[in-house]
């Protein structure tokens, strides 16, 4: 991460490693940490998932999720849509917007995929 910041979030850039730190707990122990993250960009739907499995043993947990920035990483302001926890029985709680954010920088500009021109019934 550098040192620089965006109204106060975190800038990274390709090379970096993206690590988010989540402290969790359960008294069934905790089995699985996930998030959905989303590119914060009018006219796209980019998003991803990035999940950690746990020994589901433990009451109390750190989980540790790890995004590598490369230069296909889509330059932009990101943010966490969701945070889903899964206890060892199988139950789940979603955290919906939980205000992690970050901004990624100086990768490949055009992310945008092909344009539909046309469709019909054939």
């Amino acid at each position: 991460m550098t040192k620089t910041k965006t109204n106060d979030v975190p800038t990274y850039k390709p090379g970096d490693t993206i690590r988010i730190t989540l402290e969790v707990a359960d008294e069934n122990g905790v089995a699985d940490v996930g998030a959905r993250f989303r590119l914060n960009k009018a006219g796209t739907a980019r998003s991803f998932y990035k999940s950690v499995k746990l020994d589901g043993d433990d009451v109390e947990a750190v989980a540790a999720l790890e995004i590598e920035v490369d230069a296909a990483f889509p330059s932009g302001d990101y943010s966490c849509e969701y945070l889903a926890l899964t206890d060892g029985l199988g139950n789940q709680t979603l955290i919906v917007s939980p205000g992690i954010e970050f901004h990624v920088e100086g990768t490949k500009e055009n992310n945008e995929g092909p344009a539909l021109r046309k469709w019909s019934f054939a």
